[in-house]
């Protein structure tokens, strides 16, 4: 480790212990708008899957996959910065413990001071296959397999 930058973390270690409580904070939001989304999602699609077996409608049954897939795709996102943010702070918890690696370093330089700023890329739609593999993603698969079912199976006709 460079003399350099462990001076810099000694000097700035009250800082840093600030950043990485705000990181926290910004962790817990993500998580908390990823479970909200996920219920506002099932409640939309739940009002217009009902709705499509009152019309005894198909094409409801098809808007309410979409609707859900969109709020899935949100979700993703959160869930994307979420990780970004776990990085961080991970990161941000090996500087303070001294077990600093070389790519520490140059994300240090990088970011310079503000950990909180997860990359810029826009690589999140990439994290779909990762994202639907993850347990907290099990009521997506659940509705869509529902869903699929519903399309596929003829809806009883009313007497």
């Amino acid at each position: 480790m460079s003399t350099n930058i462990s001076d810099w973390i000694e000097k700035n270690q009250d800082y840093l212990i600030k950043q990485t409580e705000m990181l926290q904070s910004a962790i817990a939001r993500m998580a908390n708008n990823s479970l909200e989304i996920k219920k506002v999602g099932l409640t939309v699609w739940a009002a217009i899957a009902g709705f499509g077996f009152t019309n005894q409608s198909a094409a409801l049954f098809v808007l309410a996959f979409i609707a859900f897939a969109l709020f899935g795709i949100l979700d993703v996102y959160y869930l994307y910065l979420e990780r970004k943010f776990r990085d961080n702070f991970n990161r941000l918890a090996r500087i303070l413990g001294g077990y600093i690696i070389p790519e520490d370093q140059q994300w240090i330089e990088k970011v310079k001071g503000n950990f909180l700023k997860p990359d810029n890329s826009t690589k999140f739609l990439g994290q779909i296959p990762n994202t639907l593999k993850s347990w907290s993603n099990l009521p997506y698969l659940i509705t869509f397999l529902i869903t699929i079912l519903l399309l596929i199976v003829p809806l009883p006709s009313n007497p």
